[in-house]
């Protein structure tokens, strides 16, 4: 799944440029000027081909929405600010990727490993099942068993946020 390199100025969507750069987080993306300090030390781009965050960095300046947003690219960000404090020019590009994500949220859009996730705890109130195992697991450690969830009051969390419907209701 490799990226196209070149950038195509009939995709831009100056529209999304300016609602993205709305974004806090989002407001010193002009400042990158594609060093690739951000990359070289990524921990994602190190395993992943396509995850490049001064590429999403300039895709975002370019105005290609539907690049940045319909992909996997800005959902495999794990959030550990190396790129943020290597930057020369403080561009934050995680804050970049978060105010990514959030606009992709706006519009409904959500990567498939997440709606999983929220459908998981909107089932069970957790990411995963826990079992008698587990619980038996937590009184080795010395812990209390894991409290039942209240799988209504996440309904009305996840109502109310519009999760719910982001992930096709349960």
């Amino acid at each position: 799944m490799t990226e196209a390199k070149e950038i195509r100025i009939s995709q831009a969507d100056l529209d999304f440029r300016r609602r993205f750069m709305e974004i806090p987080g989002a407001e010193r993306l002009m400042l990158c000027y594609q060093c690739g300090t951000c990359t070289a030390d990524c921990p994602v781009a190190m395993h992943v081909e396509e995850f490049r965050p001064r590429r999403i960095a300039r895709l975002a300046a370019y105005g290609q929405k539907d690049r940045l947003l319909k992909g996997d690219t800005v959902w495999l960000c794990a959030g550990c600010y190396t790129c943020y404090e290597r930057c020369p020019e403080q561009v934050r590009i995680s804050e970049i990727i978060s105010a990514l994500r959030k606009l992709a949220l706006k519009e409904g859009i959500i990567h498939p490993t997440y709606k999983a996730l929220m459908k998981s705890i909107a089932e069970m109130g957790y990411i995963y099942e826990i079992d008698d195992f587990q619980n038996e697991m937590r009184e080795d450690e010395d812990l209390p068993p894991a409290p039942e969830p209240d799988i209504e009051e996440i309904e009305v969390i996840m109502r109310k946020t519009g999760f719910l419907d982001l992930i096709g209701g349960c």
